[in-house]
């Protein structure tokens, strides 16, 4: 099965984040309206108080659970449009290898794997896959295992191992694409990594921002 992709980086990302705003409105707005509806009948005919009362609490009960759901969602869509900030910033870092022939494609669905953020085609034929990640930490390794530095200084896991992750998207792009060779790299868009991205890990580069069209014009001549 071919890949099928979007129109640029980040397009799914910001189509997710836009639908996860709506529903986090549509609930605020539910929740408002649970509370504010008795008042406006009130005012326009009156009855006993005590009812009045009692409708407002039992809207504010109800209400609650929608505005909970709500900041969820507002929470995720702030989370997918920070994924999608960081698809832009690879998308217009590796627009300076077009001209000189490389091909890129972006957000390729494979049913098996999901989405992979970029491949490139160099001119001499080399295949990339890149998985961007957006964190704004400093990535350090432990062992074979990437790991983040938190605010106290200590090294914490990730929530996913992305090194496990790319291997599985490099296997789906070989299948999809007919490629015999892949080269995996992981790029943190707002991260500072803090070894080599010479060094391979799990048969996998991992870079940051600024090294990452140095870093492919490197493999690509190696």
């Amino acid at each position: 099965m071919q890949p099928q992709y979007n129109e640029g980086a980040g397009k799914r990302l910001r189509r997710e984040a836009k639908q996860l705003r709506t529903k986090a409105l549509y609930r605020y707005g539910a929740a408002t309206g649970l509370v504010v509806l008795p008042l406006l009948v009130y005012a326009v005919a009156p009855f006993n108080p005590l009812f009045l009362v009692a409708a407002i609490v039992i809207g504010a009960l109800i209400a609650l659970p929608l505005i909970q759901d709500g900041k969820k969602f507002w929470k995720s869509s702030q989370i997918y449009d920070q994924g999608a900030c960081g698809e832009e910033k690879i998308q217009e870092v590796l627009e300076s290898l077009i001209p000189s022939g490389w091909i890129a494609e972006y957000n390729l669905r494979l049913p098996q794997v999901g989405d992979i953020d970029v491949w490139l085609r160099s001119p001499k034929g080399v295949n990339f896959i890149i998985d961007v990640k957006s964190h704004s930490t400093v990535v350090q390794l432990e062992g074979d295992v990437l790991k983040r530095q938190s605010y106290d200084g200590k090294l914490r896991d990730f929530d996913k191992d992305f090194l496990a992750q790319i291997g599985k998207q490099v296997t789906a792009i070989k299948k999809a694409k007919k490629l015999t060779k892949v080269t995996p790299i992981v790029v943190f868009s707002d991260g500072k990594v803090s070894f080599s991205n010479k060094q391979k890990i799990r048969d996998a580069y991992v870079m940051e921002l600024g090294n990452l069209v140095s870093g492919l014009q490197e493999l690509d001549r190696t």
